[in-house]
């Protein structure tokens, strides 16, 4: 959105009679704060912008950093003991790429983005097997936005979408969506189900460069003839498992079928399921597979100490209040359950003791955002949420996490603390 108010700004004769329009379509509601509002009724249309000149597939330039192309299909192992990341200013990219992460202190990539980059800039299919924050959004980012900019300066920004990630949460949306947003100067847009979707189909109708969001609600668009996939040539599938475990499997296909069959496709997963291997034989064309989890077990980062208890499940409230009081010390607490019915009830008896609040997947999305608004501030302290509604949470200073693991084998549980 800010990119859209920067370009209605330039200095050029359009600018000026769209400025009134763009100040409308972007102005915040005067209701409580939401991501959205419904159109005034009698209010303008938007202008759309023209359509892409060339249906031709983007084009990219080699660089040095595109360095030894792997095999169909050959996996790409990752140095994680490299002690030098990859200047970013070595890529021959955009100046205008370089300079917006260079605002964000971003100057090198990691040894574990190197591994995603290489291949994304080649333009190969790619399946990486990779967990939530390892800063792969980047690293297949930067290909996918230099070659946009690269065909908006030769043919006119057009007004159907290049490039569409998919993921599987509003958060993880949001938060992908954010990383693009602040990367580049490209129209982006983020859509998602719980807000009121009139204002993502005006911003559509003026055109984007990229949509990302979450299945159900691309599939509403596209049911209503407002997002064209047409003219797509890059689809990212950003933890295609997690998409799976919520029920996106079949949106999943949908989408992948109205795609052009000339793309680069990548898919991102921590675990292989047999649907994930069932689309990557389907959808993708001999992909570089690239491990960024590996078979051994997971290091912790410097900082973080892991505990285990094993309790019955009479035991766990009293158990999590001393430990609360113990290792959180006054901070923020995040406690994950594996229901939505779990979480209500443990955040009502916790209410009692703690300032808390509950977050899944059947909370409406504006009290989703109050909700990790105030958690974010220290309004309360303690969040207690499913695992799948929390994905893709961006929350700085947490100093406790609770992972509630109960087997439904056995009449034990494990509690997994990381401080």
């Amino acid at each position: 959105m800010i990119s859209l108010l920067r370009r209605a700004l330039a200095s050029s004769p359009a600018a000026t009679c769209r400025r009134p329009l763009l100040a409308a379509l972007l102005s915040p509601p005067s209701a409580p704060p939401g991501p959205c509002q419904a159109p005034t009724p009698g209010s303008p249309a938007p202008p759309r912008r023209a359509l892409h000149g060339s249906p031709n597939p983007l084009g990219f330039r080699s660089t040095p950093a595109s360095w030894t192309r792997p095999g169909p299909g050959e996996g790409v192992g990752v140095d994680t003991g490299a002690e030098e990341g990859l200047e970013i200013a070595r890529l021959w990219i955009s100046p205008r790429i370089v300079e917006k992460l260079a605002a964000r202190g971003i100057t090198k990539l990691f040894p574990i983005q190197r591994a995603v980059l290489e291949p994304a800039m080649q333009g190969k299919d790619m399946i990486g097997r990779a967990r939530t924050g390892t800063g792969k959004t980047l690293a297949f980012g930067i290909p996918i936005m230099d070659k946009i900019l690269s065909h908006n300066e030769k043919n006119g920004n057009g007004r159907n979408p290049l490039a569409i990630v998919l993921a599987p949460t509003r958060e993880l949306a949001r938060q992908v969506e954010k990383e693009f947003r602040e990367s580049a100067p490209l129209d982006t847009l983020c859509v998602y189900g719980g807000v009121p979707i009139n204002q993502q189909m005006r911003v559509l109708n003026y055109g984007v460069d990229i949509v990302v969001g979450t299945p159900g609600r691309i599939i509403d668009l596209l049911r209503r003839g407002v997002l064209n996939l047409s003219q797509i040539q890059f689809v990212v599938l950003d933890e295609a498992d997690q998409m799976l475990a919520v029920g996106f499997d079949e949106d999943v296909e949908v989408i992948m079928e109205q795609l052009p069959q000339n793309r680069q496709s990548m898919l991102f997963s921590a675990t292989m399921p047999s649907w994930i291997r069932k689309i990557s034989n389907k959808y993708l064309n001999d992909p570089v597979i690239i491990d960024l989890v590996g078979d051994s077990d997971q290091k912790l980062p410097e900082g973080i100490s892991l505990y285990s208890i094993a309790s019955d499940n009479f035991g766990k409230q009293s158990i999590l209040g001393p430990l609360i009081k113990e290792h959180a010390n006054g901070g923020k607490c995040i406690v994950f359950t594996q229901t939505k019915r779990d979480a209500d009830r443990l955040a009502y008896v916790m209410g009692r003791s703690y300032p808390c609040q509950a977050l899944h997947g059947d909370i409406s999305q504006n009290q989703r955002e109050r909700t990790l608004s105030g958690f974010r501030d220290g309004r309360f302290n303690i969040l207690v949420a499913t695992d799948v509604a929390a994905r893709g949470l961006d929350i700085p200073n947490v100093d406790l996490i609770w992972e509630n693991c109960t087997s439904r084998e056995e009449r034990q549980c494990n509690f997994n603390i990381h401080i």
